[in-house]
């Protein structure tokens, strides 16, 4: 318990330090604190108004002060109180609390509104028209949360803001609230803001109607940013995941071939589109390690197959096809080189047959990698080779390799 006659001691005529000691203590009585608010040191009124003990009459004369400070303090000290703070309309506190933050929320100092915003960004007892207001800011650090989060924003004024944003962000802030609807989407569609429409895709909560994700699909053949939002987006339609097999950066391909929602006769043409692009044509300058990104991606796809294999040694990718040749197989790479810089086609012929190629592939892979002259009558290289002979040639080539 403080001394009352102390306290009216640093009232009537303490130092400020005293004063400012008194009105940050939160034992410091009410009456006491009230009297310090007027105080004519700004920082001893940003202390009443940081003080937890404050009372509510505090809170309106305050949010008015004229120092930045004292304005800040007070709003820091809302925010902490508004998690367990009733409705305005059910005791005098809220009500006193709800007045000076509206009043907060329309300062002239951004950092103070910003603290408001986050401070009342979910809450649903906030007054609607001060959450309006915080919406339309003119600055993101201050609507972005209220945009994003406030449940009190209605379809109709989700709307209205899209058709007439106060700032471009207003549009991207709208499009990652959780669960807008086909309306909303197809109004931030509308606008053509790029920027949103990136936001809207990678918002998996948000409803998009298929001719919308149609449109997109067309147009993120130019909007690259667009492409790993609708490769990723949940509930791709089959139609719009073929598509995209067509032109997405190849880095996306295995991803989008991974999907588990489609049906399997779209995945199966989508894998094949991989192939084609991946395995479909030779790569003039293309190094060892561009050639085994492209297998990799095919494995991942799940596109890495004989098809593909006879298409590329058909079209001489000598990288792509010993890459491939040891990935099927599942034999390090070095085994694999080892044996074409050896030309040792027995072995190669061998490595097929453990990676499931058939005939016709095992001898275009056996032909490109270890030319040569045909011998007639002789047996397909593929099949030349048993498996105990098969394993002394690999662990050969690998004490080689490792020579």
């Amino acid at each position: 318990m403080m001394d009352v006659r102390e306290i009216a001691r640093i009232l009537e005529g303490g130092p400020p330090a005293a004063r400012t000691a008194l009105a940050a203590n939160p034992e410091t009585p009410p009456e006491a604190l009230y009297y310090l608010m007027a105080d004519r040191a700004p920082e001893i009124r940003a202390a009443v108004a940081g003080n937890p003990a404050s009372p509510h009459q505090t809170f309106g004369p305050l949010a008015l002060d004229d120092d930045v400070a004292v304005r800040r303090a007070l709003a820091e000290r809302l925010a902490q109180l508004l998690p367990g703070l009733p409705p305005a309309q059910q005791d005098r506190l809220a009500q006193a609390a709800w007045t000076a933050l509206a009043q907060l929320a329309a300062d002239v100092v951004e950092d103070i509104r910003a603290t408001v915003a986050e401070a009342v960004k979910d809450l649903p007892d906030a007054p609607r028209a001060m959450m309006l207001g915080l919406a339309r800011d003119a600055s993101p650090r201050v609507a972005d949360p209220v945009l994003r989060l406030c449940p009190l924003l209605t379809e109709e004024d989700l709307l209205g803001l899209v058709a007439a944003p106060p700032i471009a962000a207003t549009l991207t802030a709208i499009a990652r609230r959780p669960a807008i609807s086909e309306t909303v989407a197809d109004a931030l569609v509308a606008s053509g803001d790029t920027f949103a429409i990136t936001a809207l895709l990678g918002n998996h909560t948000a409803a998009i109607r298929e001719s919308t994700l149609d449109a997109l699909v067309v147009q993120a053949a130019e909007y690259a940013a667009w492409q790993e939002p609708l490769v990723r987006r949940p509930d791709l339609p089959p139609r719009a995941a073929l598509a995209l097999a067509d032109f997405v950066a190849e880095t996306l391909l295995a991803p989008l071939a991974q999907r588990s929602d489609l049906p399997a006769e779209t995945t199966a043409r989508i894998r094949a589109a991989v192939a084609q692009r991946l395995a479909g044509a030779p790569r003039p300058g293309e190094t060892a390690e561009d050639a085994a990104t492209r297998v990799c991606i095919l494995m991942q796809a799940g596109a890495l197959d004989a098809a593909a294999m006879l298409r590329a040694s058909g079209a001489g990718e000598r990288h792509f096809v010993a890459t491939g040749l040891a990935a099927l197989a599942d034999v390090p790479q070095s085994d694999v080189d080892h044996a074409v810089v050896t030309r040792c086609a027995k072995t190669l012929a061998g490595l097929c047959r453990k990676a499931g190629l058939d005939d016709a592939t095992a001898e275009a892979v056996v032909a490109l990698l270890a030319p040569a002259p045909p011998v007639a009558g002789a047996a397909p290289m593929a099949v030349a080779v048993g498996d105990g002979e098969l394993r002394w040639r690999i662990d050969a080539l690998s004490r080689a390799a490792a020579q």
